[in-house]
């Protein structure tokens, strides 16, 4: 028997990130297109264009990932997301480039001491971090599941937060590791 609560925490939690995201991408389009720019692999004419469908499918993905029967869709569009965002990490990572924006717009975007911001290697571990909240939902729920009590809500609910919580908790903690290096 596989526990569905695992499965819809993983799932609103990865919801719950990519959401906040696309919507802080979406609310400056204008720094994001211009992280965009300074990742230089695509041509400056093809930035805003990429910007913004990157903010639309990562607002896809995670909406995606909160409608029952669709997760599994949300989830292989979050891999790519994730998957684009780590290619150009590490990228800029092995050309050297770290003082840029990162384009997360989170606490990582601006660390004061540097150009712009800070690329770093635990980025690319976080994106992959997240990926594995992706295969629970790319792979379904394979097999008979448990049926969902109500109770189960509070679970799916607090798994959810809790990973969140974590993930900003990583976030912030990997920001002021940036600025201790560059004091």
């Amino acid at each position: 028997m596989n526990d569905p609560v695992l499965f819809y925490g993983a799932s609103a939690a990865l919801a719950c990130v990519l959401l906040l995201g696309a919507l802080e991408k979406l609310k400056d389009l204008a720094s994001f297109t211009s992280a965009v720019v300074a990742y230089d692999l695509l041509p400056a004419r093809l930035a805003s264009v990429f910007a913004r469908t990157y903010a639309m499918v990562e607002l896809a993905a995670g909406a995606l990932l909160l409608i029952p029967g669709r997760q599994p869709m949300g989830a292989a569009l979050a891999l790519g997301v994730l998957a684009v965002a780590t290619l150009g990490l590490a990228c800029n990572l092995a050309r050297g480039h770290r003082d840029i924006d990162c384009g997360c717009n989170g606490p990582l975007g601006r660390v004061p001491g540097a150009a712009h911001g800070g690329l770093s290697w635990w980025l690319v571990m976080r994106n992959g971090a997240l990926a594995l909240w992706a295969w629970p939902a790319l792979a379904s729920l394979s097999g008979q599941a448990r049926a969902l009590q109500w109770t189960d809500a509070a679970a799916v609910f607090g798994l959810a937060m809790t990973a969140v919580g974590l993930y900003f908790i990583a976030n912030h903690l990997l920001a002021s590791h940036l600025k201790l290096r560059n004091l």
